[in-house]
C-alpha cells in the first residue's frame, strides 16, 4: 500500500507541539477554505488531534457507514475503502493493514480519528495558522476534478439561476437575489440528478447579495477555490444564462477591487449565483450582475467571509426582509488633480445620495451631479465619479443608498485630500 494515494483528499493531522497554544475547543478547520462545521468540536488525545470521523469523510463525498457487530467504521469512495475499528491501532484501507499510532475513539456519542493517519494517505496540503487557530486543507491533486460539476442549477417559483457547491454534503453558495421571496427550490447537478427536499438557509449578506444554502444531499463536487488572478488571466463563466443549464463563457479579467472582479466573460439573465473559474478550473468569484458591457463577480473571499451563524427558512427569510446599512468602504485613488471615488455596491440600491462638508463633524449638503443635472448618482466599476481635489484645503464625503424609495443612513465620512 502506498503512504500516498493521489487523488483522494481524506484528511491531516498535526503534531501538538505545533499547536500548543490552541485549545481542542477553539481549533477550527477549513476545507479548500471553506470553514467545516462539525456537530462536536476537535479534541486531542495523546498529543493528537481528533476530529469527527463521519464529519469529514462526508464533506470529502465518502460514504460512510457504522457496522455495529464489530463496532467499525466503513468509509467508501471511489476505489478506496477505509475500515476503522475502535480503540484498536490496526486499521485497514484498501483490505491491506495500517498501524496508527492513536486509534479511533468514541467521544460524546461521536467516533473521533486521528488526523495524522488519515493526512499520511491523502494529497492534501495542510497549513497552520496560529493566529486564528485554524488548521487550512487545500488538495493539491485535483485530478479527475470537472469544474462543471461544482456548479448547480437552482430553479425557485420567482427565478431560476446557479448556485456553487461549497462542500460535498450540501453547502451552496448563490446569490441573495435568487432567494429573495421565493418559497420552493429546486437544484439540479451536472449529471442531471435533482433535489427538491428541505433547503435552509445558513449564511446571509443580503447587502453584499450573498447566501450560503444548506441542502441535505451527500457526495457533491466542491469547488477548488483560488484567490490568485490578475488582470488579463484568462476565466471561465459557468451558469445558467436563460435557463440553459452549466453554459461556459470564456474571457479575460479586465480588473478587479475588492468587491468585484470584472471580466469578458458574458454572462445574462439566469447566470445568477454561477462561478468564474481560473485557467486551472478553481473558482475565483460568483457572477452576480452585469451592464454596460461589464460582466461582474464576488470575489470568493467575500463569499467565504459570510458567517455560517444562521438556520431559517425560505418562509422566515420572507418574514424578515432585506433591509440596507449604509454603503461600505468609501475610498478614492489619486489621478493628477483628481480623486476617483468608489464604494462597495449595495444590493437593491436604485441611486445613490453623495454629501460633502469642509470638515468631518460640520453639515453636509448633497453634491450635485452636473452630467445628470440632478443630486442622484450611481455606483460604477472600477469608480463611480471623479472629483477634483482642492490643493489648499481637504473635504469629506459621505454616501446613502437608496432601496426601494428608502435612504439609507450615511455612511463613515472619507477625507479628500492631495
Amino acid at each position: 500500500m502506498k503512504k500516498f494515494l493521489k487523488g483522494y483528499l481524506l484528511f491531516f493531522i498535526i503534531f501538538l507541539g505545533s499547536i500548543q497554544t490552541a485549545t481542542a475547543a477553539s481549533t477550527k478547520v477549513t476545507l479548500n477554505n471553506v470553514p467545516l462545521d462539525f456537530d462536536t468540536p476537535p479534541v486531542i488525545e495523546n498529543g493528537r488531534v481528533l476530529v469527527p470521523m463521519r464529519g469529514i469523510l462526508e464533506s470529502l463525498g465518502y460514504s460512510v457507514h457504522w457496522q455495529e457487530h464489530t463496532k467499525t467504521v466503513l468509509a467508501m469512495k471511489d476505489s478506496i475503502t477505509i475500515s476503522l475499528p475502535l480503540d484498536s491501532q490496526t486499521v485497514q484501507v484498501n483490505h491491506e493493514p495500517v498501524t496508527i499510532d492513536v486509534p479511533a475513539k468514541l467521544h460524546d456519542s461521536r467516533t473521533f480519528v486521528p488526523l495524522r493517519f488519515l493526512a499520511e494517505y491523502s494529497g492534501a496540503n495542510v497549513t497552520w495558522d496560529a493566529a486564528t487557530s485554524t488548521v487550512m486543507i487545500h488538495s493539491n491533486d485535483a485530478v479527475g476534478y470537472k469544474k462543471e460539476d461544482s456548479v448547480v442549477y437552482i430553479q425557485t417559483n420567482k427565478m431560476q439561476g446557479s448556485g456553487i457547491v461549497l462542500s460535498a454534503n450540501g453547502l451552496i453558495a448563490t446569490n441573495f437575489h435568487l432567494i429573495e421571496n421565493a418559497s420552493t427550490m429546486q437544484f439540479i447537478c451536472n449529471d442531471g440528478s435533482i433535489y427538491q427536499g428541505k433547503t435552509t438557509i445558513v449564511g446571509l449578506a443580503p447587502q453584499q447579495d450573498i447566501a450560503l444554502l444548506k441542502i441535505e444531499k451527500k457526495g457533491l463536487t466542491p469547488a477548488l477555490i483560488s484567490h490568485q488572478y490578475a488582470v488579463g488571466d484568462p476565466v471561465t463563466a459557468i451558469g445558467s444564462p436563460n435557463g440553459v443549464r452549466n453554459t461556459a463563457t470564456q474571457g479575460n479579467i479586465s480588473g478587479f477591487d475588492q468587491d468585484v472582479i470584472s471580466a469578458t466573460a458574458v454572462i445574462a439573465k439566469g447566470s445568477s449565483g454561477g462561478g468564474l473559474f481560473d485557467a486551472s478550473g478553481r473558482v475565483i468569484g460568483m457572477t452576480s450582475s452585469y451592464g454596460n458591457g461589464q460582466y461582474h463577480s464576488i470575489p470568493m473571499a467575500n463569499v467565504l467571509q459570510v458567517p455560517q451563524n444562521l438556520s431559517i427558512s425560505l418562509d422566515e427569510l420572507r418574514n424578515n426582509p432585506y433591509t440596507p446599512t449604509a454603503p461600505k468602504n468609501l475610498r478614492f485613488v489619486k489621478k493628477n488633480n483628481y480623486a476617483y471615488v468608489s464604494w462597495s455596491p449595495v444590493y437593491g440600491a436604485e441611486h445613490y445620495y453623495v454629501y460633502t462638508s469642509n470638515s468631518e463633524n460640520g453639515t453636509y449638503k448633497k453634491l450635485k451631479n452636473s452630467l445628470l443635472k440632478s443630486d442622484i448618482w450611481y455606483w460604477g466599476f472600477p469608480q463611480s465619479f471623479g472629483i477634483s481635489i482642492n490643493p489648499k484645503r481637504p473635504y469629506y464625503m459621505k454616501v446613502s443608498a437608496v432601496v426601494n424609495g428608502v435612504e439609507t443612513p450615511l455612511s463613515p465620512p472619507l477625507k479628500i485630500c492631495r
